[in-house]
C-alpha cells in the first residue's frame, strides 16, 4: 500500500514519537488549537501540585475548602457542563461526582450530603507524580491513562490508576471533563 502525500507527515510523526504517542490532528479552520502532549503533562503536574497544596494547607490549619473550590473551578469543567468524575475512594450512591459540590466534598470533606467523604486531599500527601501509559489527542480533546503515585509524610506510597480527559475551552485553557480513578486490581492469592 502506498502512503498518500498528506498521510506521510502523520506517519513520520507517529513512527518518530515513540511510546505514549498521541494522535494529533490539525486544527479545524477557525477551531481551537489542538492540545499537545506537553500541555497535557503540564495539566497533570498542575493537578498533582494542587493536591499537595491542599494537603499542606490542611496540615497548616488553612482554609482547605476555599482553596479546593478555587482549584476545582480552575481545573475542572463544572462551570460549563457536568464532569464525568469517578474518584478513587467513592462508592455507593455517591460513586460518580458529576457536580462541583460532589467534587468539593470528595477533595475537602465536611459536606453532610456526602457523609462518607473525609477529604481525599486532606490526607498527609508529601509528593505526587504521574506515569502515563498512553496519551491520545483529537483536536481540542486530550486523554491520558496511567498511574498517579502518591507518597504520604510517613513515606507510604499509594498508586492509583487514573484516566483524565482534558478539553480546551474557548478561553484556551485545558479543563478536566473526565476523571476516572481507582485502586489497581490485585487478585487474591490462594
Amino acid at each position: 500500500m502506498k502512503a498518500t502525500p498528506r498521510l506521510v507527515p502523520v506517519l513520520l510523526v507517529f513512527l518518530l514519537a515513540g511510546p505514549g504517542y498521541a494522535r494529533v490532528q490539525p486544527a479545524v479552520h477557525g477551531g481551537p488549537t489542538p492540545i499537545t502532549v506537553a500541555e497535557l503533562e503540564k495539566a497533570q503536574r498542575g493537578w498533582c501540585d494542587a493536591l499537595l497544596l491542599i494537603s499542606k494547607t490542611h496540615r497548616e490549619g488553612g482554609d482547605t475548602k476555599a482553596l479546593a473550590g478555587k482549584i476545582i473551578d480552575a481545573a475542572y469543567n463544572y462551570a460549563q457542563a457536568p464532569v464525568l468524575f469517578k474518584p478513587t475512594l467513592a462508592y455507593g450512591e455517591h460513586t460518580f461526582r458529576t457536580t462541583r459540590e460532589g467534587a468539593l466534598a470528595y477533595f475537602a470533606g465536611g459536606n453532610p450530603a456526602f457523609p462518607e467523604d473525609t477529604g481525599f486531599a486532606l490526607k498527609p500527601w508529601a509528593s505526587a507524580r504521574f506515569d502515563n501509559a498512553a496519551t491520545y489527542i483529537e483536536g481540542d480533546l486530550g486523554i491520558t491513562m496511567g498511574h498517579v503515585i502518591l507518597t504520604d509524610t510517613s513515606g507510604k506510597e499509594t498508586k492509583v490508576e487514573k484516566t483524565w480527559m482534558f478539553r480546551r475551552g474557548d478561553d484556551g485553557k485545558l479543563r478536566i471533563v473526565l476523571h476516572k480513578s481507582s485502586i489497581p486490581y490485585s487478585p487474591e492469592k490462594k
